[in-house]
């Protein structure tokens, strides 16, 4: 029988259990490094900008004497002149002098603001007429304004972002540490499970599992291998779950979960090492049956058969596992706040995933519950994402703001 156990209560078993597992590290180039998870703060070690710049077309001024011009008296400034995008400049700035300076130029020694353009006019006789004043630092961006040395730019843990390419290219990174990708092993487990190149017959059924969890994995930033179908016989789960072990940081075994005399999960998993089982059952649908083991410190699922079952476990355990072993700190779930277009009764005692679709009605979007059974593989194409329903919840209210997480 099940020892089910709370959403919370794995979540926190997960946490106590992999936190810590020793992911390699490994260095790329930058240009391989989207997407990859950063082993170590990335630390500025030279000032950016390394010079004051401007922010805006415009000239050069030492800021006071600008003060008190306006457009009926504008203050007259010698034009010192022009400084080009990427050269030193070579002019020391003097009193009652500018000096032209383009966006992202360089600022002259002494100059300490910069007025826009659409503030001057230039008569041609080699005088700039200020219409507006200027205090220190205007349209300036200061040497070290955007990062300091020894500053933390980056966190260990993020998921490398284009924007987090670029500030590394900016600081003169080629290449950065990152963490070896987490290797999953796929086993499909069933003596009705053939492959998806065959024509099922009679009670068969194709692999939908490995392709949706691979797949999945994938989109995470995984490795996944796939090792085929396995049927329920305890010897051949076991050797194949013997062969993922050496080569995976991660199993997932789908099907054979349950507690059926053909479920062999359970067994195997105890059989290979210690601890064994850590859970055996969850109190959340759908996807009760659920086993997470814990074998020479790898992790192992044992997921529900059913297609929606399994894809909704991978989503909310499997996912946060891997984001444990990798220390990620910057994935948050998508999630978009819309009506319930219809009422939605719930199982109170146990915490509820309801795939919903989004529609779009008189210009905003409301979401209808997907309803079906867990083994439809409709309930996995249909749903753009899911409601989490809280076990002391009996149920949703057409009209009630809702948090779709999208999937």
């Amino acid at each position: 029988m099940f020892d089910v156990k709370s959403v919370n209560d794995v979540i926190q078993i997960i946490n106590n259990n992999f936190i810590g597992y020793p992911l390699e590290n490994e260095t790329v180039a930058l240009t391989d490094a989207l997407g990859r998870i950063l082993c170590a703060d990335v630390l500025a070690h030279e000032e950016i900008p390394g010079f004051n710049r401007s922010s805006v077309d415009g000239y050069a001024v030492i800021s006071s004497d600008t003060f008190g011009a306006s457009e009926s008296l504008p203050a007259q400034l010698q034009l010192a002149g022009e400084i080009r995008m990427g050269e030193k400049p070579t002019v020391i700035l003097q009193p009652g002098q500018a000096v032209y300076v383009p966006t992202g130029g360089e600022l002259p020694a002494n100059a300490d603001s910069v007025i826009m353009i659409e503030y001057t006019e230039d008569y041609q006789d080699g005088f700039i007429y200020i219409n507006k004043s200027s205090a220190p630092g205007n349209n300036v961006i200061f040497k070290g304004d955007d990062v300091k040395i020894g500053d933390t730019v980056i966190k260990a843990g993020t998921v490398l972002r284009p924007q987090d390419i670029g500030a590394m290219a900016a600081m003169g990174y080629e290449t950065i540490s990152v963490k070896q990708k987490v290797r999953v092993g796929v086993i499909s487990t069933g003596d009705e499970i053939i492959a998806i190149s065959e024509k099922p017959q009679g009670s068969q059924m194709r692999d939908t599992n490995s392709y949706a969890l691979y797949a999945g994995l994938l989109k995470f930033g995984a490795v996944p291998t796939l090792y085929g179908i396995v049927k329920d016989n305890y010897d051949d789960i076991k050797a194949t779950v013997e062969k993922a072990l050496h080569q995976s940081d991660v199993i997932l075994i789908s099907g054979g979960s349950s507690v059926g005399t053909r479920d062999q999960s359970y067994k195997v998993i105890n059989a290979l090492g210690a601890p064994g089982i850590l859970v055996h059952g969850i109190a959340v649908k759908p996807g009760k049956p659920t086993i997470l083991g814990k074998i020479n410190g790898k992790a192992i699922f044992g997921l529900p058969g059913h297609p929606a079952s399994a894809y909704t476990i991978f989503n909310i355990f499997v996912h946060h596992l891997l984001k444990v072993l990798t220390c990620m700190n910057n994935i948050p779930k998508t999630v978009v706040r819309v009506e319930m277009a219809r009422n939605y009764p719930s199982n109170n005692g146990r915490e509820e995933y309801l795939p919903v679709k989004l529609e779009e009605i008189d210009g905003k979007y409301v979401a209808y519950p997907v309803f079906g059974k867990s083994g439809l593989i409709t309930m996995l194409t249909a749903a753009d994402g899911y409601v989490h329903i809280g076990r002391g919840c009996e149920g949703l209210d057409k009209g009630i703001q809702v948090d779709v997480i999208l999937s």
